[in-house]
């Protein structure tokens, strides 16, 4: 964000070496934020149009991540001094700040009409294209800040992620070198170049980055979380690496505590103790942890676990839970507590220790009495069928696949293809219409209870990365897992198989965004399948 003052025409005669103003912008150059905002405050309330107290009170609230208050401050000076390009380039960042990209980018715009070789504003605006997904634009902005500046780093790390968010990796590693070798000191380069190694599966390499970011920021909790995530990957489940991992409470604002005056539970002794197992996360990772609980049970715990309330009546009868309780409802005495994901950290799991006895989940006996009439006989190989995710999911984009593509499985002869995803649209839904071998009964479906005494009823279930992969993973159902290139920690990197669910086999993108080859890759196995169970009938 800019320091620069006003241009002196505007600004009248010289400050003195006292004045506040000149006091304020030090204390703001220095870091020291919140004391610069008094001091702008403080010569406000003795003169509320100071268009300079209002500029620089405006960019430290934006400093102190409040760019929703810093807004009116700056329009305020930019209707005092309409003609100075700083208030402007600074209005933008509070709108970068408070998401309001448009009109980031108007003011990045405004500046540059007043100053049209501003490179850092032209830089600015280019990251905002960015954020917005318009990347020949942004492209074409951070381009032009760099012929204005050929060694402007920032810009060649923009430039870097801009490429990282196409799929563009290899140019996106040059560009962060690139700044790297204009700044070596750059944390965010170093901390983007390890994403995008991660991004494209070169863990090792990632590895090496996040260090070199960590001697320039020892302290950063988001990159040892990282750090956590691409060792995972590897298949480096060692006790150090899940600590790391710790971090994640850091990194998402949470706490493990959750207010609990009970300690959390790191490995000690459970003979003769009662301990409280949380979910923390989705409903897929509740179902994947808490086969911990018969794991804590066997040490002689007495094991409450708490869930989503979706989840309570499917997990009722768990292996190793005294009780199954859902959030919101009055907790039994303990004497730990635990959240699910932190269990691998405190059993010391690794690779060849994965708790992986299945099934420890079932579906209730009168659900799959329920579900076995209403589909009736099977018509063929009974597949159970899920493309796509919870849209709000940080990765939903990446993990879902579009129905386009996905139905082009439907198309294999001798199957019977029933719909586990539930809120079809129009379209899916007069898909399943057309012919008596594509089921779609999920408006039936009630909870979790309900999707399980329909797997039950499969012989086998293909899916995204979602909550029902994990479901029929721990019912010992066959599953078929279909991945993006980039996969979530826990399926590792180029196994075929989980060493989590042993029932599971895993299809990956051989490259970004490539699903079509995962589906063909599919079918041909579906093809297989469907003949031998035919020839077994």
């Amino acid at each position: 964000m800019s320091n620069r003052s006003f241009p002196r025409s505007q600004r009248g005669p010289a400050p003195s070496a006292v004045d506040p103003i000149n006091t304020g912008v030090r204390l703001h150059e220095t870091g020291k934020y919140n004391e610069a905002f008094q001091c702008f405050e403080a010569i406000l309330k003795k003169q509320p149009r100071h268009p300079l107290a209002l500029w620089h009170l405006g960019r430290a609230l934006t400093r102190l991540k409040q760019p929703q208050q810093a807004i009116p401050f700056l329009e305020q000076a930019i209707a005092l001094r309409p003609r100075a390009p700083e208030p402007l380039y600074d209005l933008a960042w509070a709108f970068l700040g408070a998401e309001q990209l448009e009109d980031a980018i108007a003011q990045f715009e405004a500046a540059l009409a007043l100053k049209p070789a501003w490179v850092e504003a032209w830089s600015a605006l280019g990251y905002a294209q960015g954020k917005l997904r318009r990347f020949a634009a942004a492209e074409k902005s951070l381009q032009h800040a760099l012929a204005l500046k050929p060694d402007h780093g920032e810009t060649f790390n923009r430039l870097g992620i801009i490429m990282g968010a196409q799929g563009r990796g290899d140019e996106a590693t040059e560009y962060f070198f690139q700044a790297i070798k204009l700044a070596p000191q750059s944390f965010q380069a170093w901390s983007n170049l390890a994403g995008n190694f991660k991004a494209q599966n070169k863990m090792a390499e990632a590895l090496v980055a996040y260090e070199h970011a960590l001697a320039v920021d020892p302290k950063n909790s988001t990159v040892k979380y990282n750090q956590a995530i691409a060792s995972l990957t590897l298949g480096d489940l060692r006790r150090d690496v899940w600590l790391r991992y710790e971090y994640r409470w850091v990194v998402l604002h949470k706490s493990p505590q959750r207010g609990f005056t009970q300690p959390l539970w790191r490995g000690e002794s459970l003979e003769g103790k009662t301990i409280l197992l949380h979910s923390e996360q989705g409903l897929g990772d509740t179902i994947q942890f808490v086969r911990y609980a018969a794991v804590l049970a066997a040490q002689g715990a007495t094991v409450h676990v708490e869930v989503q309330p979706p989840l309570k009546s499917l997990l009722a009868d768990l292996p190793g839970a005294a009780s199954v309780i859902a959030w919101g409802e009055p907790l039994p005495d303990f004497d730990f507590q635990c959240p699910l994901l932190s269990l691998p950290f405190a059993c010391d799991t690794q690779l060849d220790t994965i708790p992986a006895a299945v099934p420890y989940v079932r579906a209730p006996a009168d659900r799959v009495a329920t579900w076995r009439e209403r589909l009736g006989p099977p018509r063929g190989f009974r597949v159970g069928l899920v493309w796509r995710g919870n849209p709000k999911h940080s990765n939903d984009a990446n993990r879902s696949m579009p129905f386009e593509i996905f139905q082009r499985l439907c198309a294999v002869d001798g199957c019977e293809f029933v719909s586990l995803q539930i809120k079809l649209n129009e379209q899916e839904t007069a898909f399943f219409a057309e012919k008596p071998a594509r089921v779609n009964q999920t408006e039936l479906i009630e909870d979790f209870s309900d999707t399980a005494a329909v797997i039950s009823q499969l012989d086998v279930v293909i899916a995204v990365d979602t909550s029902v992969a994990h479901l029929a993973g721990a019912m010992g159902k066959p599953v078929w897992l279909l991945l993006p290139y980039s996969p979530d920690w826990r399926w590792l990197l180029e196994r075929a198989d989980s060493p989590w669910y042993p029932g599971m086999r895993l299809f990956r993108q051989p490259a970004v965004g490539d699903w079509d080859s995962v589906v063909a890759n599919v079918a041909q196995h579906l093809v297989h399948e469907a003949g031998s169970a035919h020839l077994a009938a």
